[in-house]
């Protein structure tokens, strides 16, 4: 799953509402996450949703048309809510 928010609303819990909907209907764990490792509010997105880092990587980022440092993460298999 690919998003994007527009700026107008950033920090209203939009992005954390939507992951929070999917993730309770794809219930298969453990799911991974890759986000940019200096996208702050991503990464805490998937955070408060349960996620946990796991390992980095570098990989092209179709979004930013290069190369990027970024994080790997993983829902366990009781993440998010106990699900």
């Amino acid at each position: 799953m690919t998003y994007w928010i527009g700026k107008s609303y950033w920090g209203k819990g939009v992005a954390t509402r939507g992951l929070t909907a999917f993730l309770l209907h794809y219930t298969v764990r453990p799911i991974y996450a890759r986000a940019a490792k200096d996208n702050i509010a991503s990464l805490r997105v998937l955070e408060k949703c349960g996620f946990i880092r796991v390992g980095e990587n570098r990989d092209f980022a179709s979004g930013r048309g290069q190369e990027t440092e970024e994080l790997i993460l993983q829902l366990p298999l009781r993440g998010m809510l106990g699900i």
